[in-house]
């Protein structure tokens, strides 16, 4: 009886061990690798009912909200090529400390191009690098052989698909129609 009693025990144990152990694995997102430039690429064309200028002026408006600083990300704004381009950057995080607070990683920049054409728009998201003294390709992070390869790469590469997957969200938000206001009373 003594037995069967350590065995349970040890098997309730184990199961809190492996389930607190898979809550803290991080599984890493599947990422776009373009296949002409070998970098991680988001990309889309996405239909949407309006004319070139009005679909730029959206992607302006759109930029405005998005980015603190929107006249220091955006480095292209052609309204007659429907073009907005831009350099922009975003803070990643070590993992999370018992008391919740965060600490800094460094930052992770990014290109952006958003191309307007009469009832569709296109974007691109590449060129994601960590920005410090020397220019490292996050592509790195998804090589576990790269020297510079360490497990909470993996924790980076969630941060900035999340990062990307919210900021393509609020896009394609900034760029519906506005609805039409009801001004009849």
């Amino acid at each position: 009886m003594k037995a069967m009693k350590k065995l349970i025990f040890s098997l309730i144990i184990s199961g809190f061990c492996f389930t607190a152990f898979s809550q803290n694995t991080v599984v890493v997102p599947k990422f776009n690798i373009d296949s002409v430039s070998k970098k991680i690429t988001y990309t889309a064309v996405v239909p949407q009912t309006g004319i070139k200028d009005t679909l730029y002026n959206r992607a302006v408006h759109w930029g405005g909200k998005f980015f603190k600083s929107f006249q220091s990300v955006a480095k292209v704004m052609s309204k007659p090529d429907g073009k907005v381009e831009g350099i922009a950057k975003f803070k990643i995080y070590h993992a999370t400390q018992k008391d919740s607070t965060k600490l800094d990683a460094g930052m992770v920049s990014f290109t952006f191009t958003i191309l307007c054409k009469e009832n569709k728009y296109k974007y691109t998201i590449t060129d994601l690098n960590s920005k410090g003294v020397s220019y490292f390709p996050l592509e790195r992070w998804l090589d576990k052989k790269d020297p510079a390869y360490t497990t909470e790469c993996d924790l980076y590469l969630m941060q900035v698909d999340k990062y990307m997957q919210d900021l393509i969200k609020s896009l394609k938000k900034g760029m519906l129609e506005a609805a039409k206001r009801d001004d009849t009373w």
